[in-house]
């Protein structure tokens, strides 16, 4: 059983068309469907029904709607930025929609062309009529192949595909006259015939074949300016709107026809489908089966009205609706400021009142509010944290870098210059040994037996730009040399107390970054035990401590240093050790 039913992946969903509605679904962060639909004109306006016109007619609807359709998924699924006042959606949208189409342009017509001349001209091959074309030909699909492949690597764009994937299965599933269940979706195909990846295979073969087709008749009359690229360019640019006609037409005759010497050609839209589909989970199937149904029953049923996105609300406004969720044993009232900051991009002193919020924006936010209100620390609902004035990464795999830690930093640069060697050990974020890189240009080396931790701390430094050295190293295991400088903030706090701290502490943070063993001493001891392999005679040893191991941690060092000295944080509170 055929269906006209077509769809579109966007962003967290899947768009299913029919012949009188349109719902776009999509999953938000907190794991809901939203639905979106639309009822489409019941008579097609003339230019949509003739052959060839139609074809562009089409491919130009697809190109805007395609553009709509994808910002409404994103305000749900990818909330980076928010209108804090109204602006012209409909102008960015138009200029997105032709900076699109001069792309494609550009990487399939003009680069083709140009690198073909450049290819003929250094080989003295110009003269060979049949070589420009079939060397535009070869360009043009390696260029298609090689774009489709590059962008599959991109994270976003490789669930896209997914979902593209579950749309194509869930069509399949209807045409086979099964149940719409995801078990059923789950067996069927994920190629389908009616693919705008065909559509485009079939816009590069038909171009090569007119191509072909204009040299031959050029030549044949004589016109041999055919040849130069500043003719032939401008007639290649002519003849888009005949081919996206023709393969619009190619692409209806192949979904109604199993027609053996038609079998090819749907044989190779399907291999460039391997590229821009994948196999969906279940949740992108469940996504894709709800757009499909609420299609089916708004064409069966005209009287069904439209359902949209709720509309965006005041700030204001929306502060009263999370003040129900928001539990201040668990979070601070600062707290959704700094939430709506960070969701919102926008510093925290410019939030106003009279700020829109759009929907999408509204169940991040709200998403998060949950999260803190259960105990989950803001930096790991956030993701980050600042520390000296940058920004870092934090995960359940690092400790939250602490203002008392910026104390500690503060000491490192003191004592660190750009021909200093500098090693971090029981590193983390990073925190520490990256900053001390961006202040003094020191050689810096950041060590932790956590590899996790080291992930994060890699990504740190990769996103502040410091060149930092790593070494996965329990302490000095495979530390290896001798440096001006080290620094270290071990786990201190003793294995019993863990359990009484504070529960966004010993829920939340790494144990393995807090437990320093019965008396919270053990790591200071291989420490003494074993600096004095790994600093150099004029060295300096920085300690971050507990707030009372300072005398305790004070003795371990005496014994090995000319110089021991215990500073005290903002709270008067014994918290870092400097050995000299």
């Amino acid at each position: 059983m055929k269906t006209k039913i077509g769809g579109q992946a966007v962003l967290e969903g899947v768009m299913m068309r029919g012949a009188t509605s349109m719902a776009l679904c999509v999953r938000d962060e907190n794991g809901t469907i939203r639905t979106d639909t639309q009822r489409l004109p019941l008579k097609k306006p003339w230019y949509r029904k003739v052959p060839i016109i139609r074809g562009v007619a089409n491919l130009i609807f697809s190109l805007v709607s395609g553009m709509k359709i994808t910002m409404k998924s994103a305000e749900i699924a990818l909330e980076d930025e928010v209108q804090t006042e109204d602006q012209g959606m409909g102008g960015f949208m138009t200029l997105a929609v032709v900076l699109g189409v001069v792309l494609a342009v550009a990487l399939f017509t003009v680069l083709p062309t140009l690198l073909t001349n450049l290819f003929l001209t250094l080989t003295g091959w110009q003269d060979i009529q049949w070589l420009r074309s079939l060397c535009e030909g070869i360009l043009k699909v390696v260029i298609l192949i090689g774009y489709m492949l590059g962008i599959s690597f991109m994270g976003e764009i490789n669930r896209v595909f997914m979902y593209h994937g579950a749309e194509h299965k869930t069509i399949a599933c209807y045409e086979a006259e099964l149940p719409l269940t995801v078990e059923n979706v789950k067996k069927c195909s994920r190629f389908h015939d009616r693919c705008g990846t065909s559509f485009l295979v079939f816009v590069v073969l038909l171009s090569i074949i007119v191509s072909v087709g204009i040299d031959a008749i050029c030549y044949a009359v004589g016109f041999e300016q055919i040849a130069v690229w500043y003719v032939r360019l401008p007639i290649k640019l002519a003849s888009i709107p005949i081919l996206a006609g023709l393969s619009y037409e190619m692409i209806m005759l192949l979904s109604c026809t199993n027609f053996i010497l038609f079998r090819p050609l749907k044989w190779l839209g399907k291999q460039f489908q391997r590229i821009t589909t994948r196999e969906p989970d279940d949740g992108m199937m469940e996504v894709a089966i709800c757009a499909f149904n609420k299609v089916l029953e708004m064409d069966a049923d005209l009287t069904i009205p439209e359902e949209h996105f709720p509309e965006p609300i005041l700030l204001h406004q929306f502060k009263k609706q999370l003040e129900p969720l928001m539990d201040y044993n668990n979070m601070e009232r600062c707290d959704l400021d700094w939430i709506l900051s960070a969701v919102l991009g926008v510093e925290r002193s410019k939030l106003k009142d009279d700020m829109k919020i759009p929907f999408g924006w509204q169940v991040r936010v709200e998403s998060y509010v949950r999260r803190c209100a259960k105990g989950e620390p803001l930096q790991h609902v956030l993701g980050n944290t600042d520390f000296y004035g940058k920004v870092f990464c934090v995960t359940k795999d690092t400790l939250i870098p602490r203002f008392e830690t910026e104390l500690v930093c503060e000491q490192v640069i003191k004592h660190t210059n750009e021909k200093s060697k500098v090693l971090d050990l029981c590193c983390g974020t990073g925190c520490i040994g990256i900053t001390v890189k961006l202040f003094t240009n020191a050689n810096v080396v950041c060590a932790d037996v956590s590899k996790p931790a080291l992930k994060v701390a890699k990504f740190n430094a990769k996103k502040n730009k410091a060149d930092v050295s790593f070494v996965c190293s329990d302490m000095f295991e495979k530390i290896k040399g001798k440096f001006d400088v080290v620094v270290c903030n071990p786990p201190y706090i003793a294995t019993d107390v863990i359990e009484t701290l504070d529960a966004k502490v010993k829920d939340y943070e790494p144990k393995l970054a807090l437990d320093g063993g019965k008396d919270g001493l053990d790591f200071y001891r291989i420490l003494a035990h074993n600096i004095k392999d790994h600093l150099t005679e004029k060295g300096v040893l920085i300690l971050e401590i507990g707030f009372d191991q300072g005398e305790a941690v004070k003795q371990l060092f005496q014994p090995l240093f000319q110089s021991v000295e215990v500073k005290k944080d903002y709270s008067q509170k014994d918290r870092i050790v400097i050995c000299k």
